[in-house]
């Protein structure tokens, strides 16, 4: 069940006669609360999925806490979802992967390699730096399995690390040369690396985080000492 944009605002409640004519005033039910649509309340659901999920993580969060922050019953959850399982699916991991997607798709390529690779580094690192609350839920996904032994897929990722093993691979090709080590391990560690220095920050740099520049820098003189041929 996709997310919509539906404005949620309630009515009015009905202001109180005055007490002279309450006695005459014939008995009325409570103000009713306006009937929601469908696109309301899966808009509802995702928007308070989304908002726990980042903050509590995939396992520190439950359906029940979803129903009530987007005040609709956990029955109710569950006949447009299915499970926490297909609610972060929907939320979360697509996305990403869509995140992932378009940013392999869009990425200029230069017949510079220096410049291109330094628009790699920073773009990732940005990318990173913008979706925080996106990567740390999906790192909460990962701690362990879902009630349901369902694990949401990482395509677009993937697709990121095969594309950026191809063009680590293909510089030792031109020269005849053959990795000494995994290059495809390599290139996620490196990965690692740079997303913690965003997810990490705080841990990593308790007495005060250099610039994004820096960090950026820093990262691509160690990546290509480890990765590039010799």
């Amino acid at each position: 069940m996709a997310c919509s944009r539906i404005d949620s605002r309630r009515e009015e409640p009905i202001t109180a006669l005055p007490a002279l004519v309450a006695v005459e005033a014939q008995p009325t039910d409570a103000p009713r609360r306006r009937r929601r649509t469908r696109e309301d309340v899966t808009q509802r659901i995702c928007d308070a999925a989304r908002e726990l999920f980042a903050s509590r993580g995939y396992h520190g969060t439950t359906t029940r806490e979803i129903a009530r922050l987007a005040d609709v019953s956990e029955t109710l959850l569950f006949r447009y979802y299915g499970s926490k399982a297909t609610l972060f699916d929907e939320v979360v991991a697509q996305p990403f992967n869509r995140l992932m997607q378009d940013f392999i798709t869009q990425r200029p390529t230069t017949a510079d390699l220096e410049a291109h690779e330094h628009h790699i580094f920073t773009s990732v690192y940005k990318l990173i730096e913008q979706n925080q609350a996106l990567f740390a839920a999906l790192l909460s996904s990962k701690a362990g399995s879902s009630e349901d032994g369902t694990v949401p897929s990482f395509d677009g990722l993937l697709s990121f690390f095969r594309l950026g093993t191809e063009e680590q691979l293909q510089k030792y090709r031109s020269r005849g040369e053959t990795p000494p080590f995994d290059i495809g391990v390599g290139l996620r560690l490196a990965f690692g690396m740079l997303a913690s220095s965003v997810l990490l920050r705080d841990w990593l740099f308790p007495d005060g985080a250099p610039t994004g520049e820096a960090i950026v820098n820093m990262l691509e003189h160690l990546v290509k000492r480890a990765l590039d041929p010799a």
